[in-house]
């Protein structure tokens, strides 16, 4: 007969005990008195979360207590931190986080000089479009400070119908509920425009955290050297939490402007309906993108609209003229839209009189002209129609014709360019795509083969899509919008207010998502949502829009580095991003950490590798793309159909790093359990028993 196990239903129960107190277990380290603490730029802290390992300096890239904030960067790059403010047994009221002006270190390494810059509003978030924010000189480092909002998250991003998946992630890949659900913060509001519903000096409830996400402007100028600073976080009821020294070594290399292409849509009249019309709205939004190393996504379709974007178009909107004082000035938009999402129509002779009259006006500087004829509809004889007409006119060499489908080979396509949801994408098509004289663009991405932009996942996702572009066959990546705070898609719900709401899109496809869409926020709010305005006539930012900036300068570091050590650089790149497109397989979790930390040491580890003086002009980071793509497909092999890798490249699909804490505790506690039951069993085997009998 099977042997039986007397002692494992107690190991169970006692397994089953510690994993209901992992979480009590978790807060220990809850303090009874406040705490200040810092986290890096890819770590999301809910509002709940105290007592956490990083407030201790466990596994924390950035902080040690004690020690001073650590901070990396080149010229012409922006870097974030968070400082953490912790309430213990009572509220923290009145809280103040303050920086002071980053001058020189003391000893070896300070530059020679460095001017001083004070404490400044972000561009187009503080001061209006072409209104100085505050004259810094010349080269200094600027600081720009926002409050961390919450969102309640009660359910998940889903399918009704299949609820563990979404159109962000494949059941296997859906991020944890543990980690996931509360409050969590992701609007970030200027210091100077927090509202009284989401206030600065911050109001910290006891056992509960609020944080102020702190923006470095390193500008292209910059002398290389290294810069100290000081935190300092007081209260109005506790008096000085906090001074903590800071100190940013900034590198002897320029960081390239959009070093990966991404493209952001958005809808002007939407945007118009809620924050109010005018050319100073967009041209905000604009300048916000562009500072974030993203291009909004222009779709022109008349003369009149290519006259009121002509700035942007052109390039000149990201200039000192314009108000403009952050990274690319003068850098015109990669790609501009005739008609996106088909709003050309039909072909015909008149529809192409009206493109060629928009055509004509924009400046040669754009590189793609695209005349987007319908959207994920792959039968549509709409491109195709297109495709014709536009081959036999005066445009053929201008403008591509475009189209989104995912379901079709693009090679066997009838369009010049075809976008591919990046979930979806497949390197083989890519490279038949690109033989046959065809682009190929991704938009969107779900985990695990791309980052996803729903709130309710890591903000590494995002971080990891820039190395993804930086490393594999992407041309340019399309975001499908970034202001959809009216759900209007066909089975929408209608207008949300997003600084209360976080799920924002349902079609008729049973699909829910949390922030989809939407990496901006409305800095005003007009009609129903009024009493939720901060008051601001334009756009303001999110921490995912901040991580997607992080990973698309991560994709500058990748270029310059990989030009003296392409090896070194290609294995930093496959230890960080494992796999990823059709690398990953559907039945694993992301390859990529869910935590900042390993993206913070293996971007040190590049910097150390980028040469003195180093700087590459467009062509130079198009050709470390194109060769860190072909040392890609020989280093990461493709899995078999099987679902197996070809070779070691596949990454394990449940790695203990990527565990959260309570699994981590419920594992070990179950283990330990498990030993205490072995351990007794031992022991009363050397004793007598009741056996079978006596039970």
């Amino acid at each position: 007969m099977p042997r039986s196990f007397p002692h494992l239903p107690a190991a169970l129960l006692f397994a089953m005990a510690c994993g209901a107190l992992a979480p009590a277990a978790a807060g220990e380290g809850q303090p009874e008195r406040a705490r200040v603490w810092v986290a890096d730029d890819g770590t999301r802290v809910r509002r709940e979360d105290v007592g956490l390992p990083l407030s201790r300096g466990e596994g924390n890239a950035v902080f040690r207590p004690g020690e001073p904030i650590r901070l990396g960067a080149l010229r012409a790059e922006v870097v974030a931190f968070q400082v953490v403010v912790e309430a213990g047994a009572e509220p923290v009221r009145g809280v103040t986080v303050e920086l002071s002006a980053l001058g020189p270190a003391a000893g070896p390494g300070a530059p020679a000089k460095a001017p001083p810059a004070p404490q400044q509003p972000a561009h187009g978030q503080g001061t209006a479009p072409g209104q100085a924010a505050g004259a810094a000189p010349a080269g200094a480092i600027s600081i720009r400070r926002f409050v961390e909002h919450y969102v309640e998250i009660t359910q998940r991003s889903r399918n009704e119908q299949r609820p563990r998946e979404s159109l962000g992630w494949s059941p296997a890949a859906r991020p944890p509920d543990d980690l996931h659900l509360g409050f969590l913060p992701d609007a970030l509001i200027p210091v100077e425009l927090a509202p009284p519903w989401a206030p600065y000096p911050l109001e910290v409830g006891a056992r509960e955290t609020r944080a102020v996400w702190i923006d470095l402007h390193v500008p292209e100028g910059a002398i290389p050297g290294a810069y100290e600073g000081r935190v300092v976080v007081g209260s109005a009821s506790h008096g000085e939490l906090a001074s903590l020294d800071l100190r940013l070594d900034v590198a002897p290399a320029t960081l390239p402007y959009g070093a990966v292409d991404f493209i952001a849509f958005y809808d002007v009249d939407e945007v118009a309906a809620r924050v109010g019309d005018g050319p100073a709205v967009e041209q905000q939004l604009w300048q916000l993108l562009h500072e974030h190393h993203v291009d909004g996504f222009a779709s022109v379709r008349s003369p009149a609209e290519v006259e009121r974007l002509r700035a942007a178009i052109d390039g000149s909107l990201f200039t000192e003229a314009h108000g403009y004082r952050g990274p690319g000035a003068g850098v015109p938009p990669a790609a501009v839209a005739l008609g996106a999402y088909g709003g050309f129509g039909d072909p015909g002779e008149a529809a192409l009189r009206r493109v060629e009259a928009v055509a004509d006006l924009l400046p040669p500087a754009v590189d793609d002209v695209m005349l987007y004829a319908i959207d994920e509809q792959c039968e549509s004889p709409r491109g195709p129609g297109w495709r014709r007409l536009i081959r036999g006119s005066r445009l053929s060499s201008r403008v591509l014709v475009g189209h989104s489908c995912g379901e079709v080979p693009p090679v066997e396509q009838d369009v010049d360019l075809v976008l591919t949801p990046a979930n979806r994408f497949d390197s083989a098509w890519a490279r038949a795509a690109r033989e046959a004289g065809k682009r190929l663009w991704v938009y969107n991405g779900a985990l695990p083969r791309t980052g996803t932009f729903m709130i309710d996942a890591p903000l590494t996702g995002l971080m990891a899509d820039g190395w993804i572009a930086a490393s594999h066959e992407v041309d340019r990546w399309f975001l499908w919008e970034t202001a959809f705070w009216h759900d209007g898609n066909r089975g929408g719900r209608g207008p949300i207010d997003p600084f209360t709401v976080a799920e924002n899109f349902h079609n008729r496809d049973g699909d829910a998502c949390l922030g989809d869409g939407m990496l901006l926020y409305p800095g005003t709010q007009r009609g129903a949502f009024s009493s939720r305005s901060v008051g601001f006539p334009g756009v303001l930012p999110s921490m995912r829009l901040k991580s997607l900036r992080r990973g698309i300068q991560d994709a500058g570091y990748i270029a310059l580095a990989r030009s003296a050590s392409p090896g070194a650089v290609d294995a930093i790149v496959k230890e960080v991003i494992p796999a990823a497109l059709d690398e990953a397989l559907d039945s694993a979790p992301a390859a990529w950490s869910a935590d900042g930390a390993p993206f913070f040491r293996a971007r040190s580890a590049l910097r150390a590798l980028i040469p003195a003086g180093a700087s590459l002009d467009a062509a130079g980071v198009r050709r470390a793309r194109a060769e860190a793509a072909a040392a890609r497909r020989a280093l990461v092999p493709l899995p078999r159909a099987g679902g197996e890798a070809d070779g070691a490249g596949q990454a394990s699909p449940w790695p203990l790093g990527r565990w959260s804490t309570t699994a981590r505790l419920i594992a070990a506690a179950a283990l330990g359990a498990a030993v205490l039951a072995l351990a007794i069993g031992l022991y009363r085997r050397g004793k007598p028993g009741r056996g079978a009998e006596g039970r």
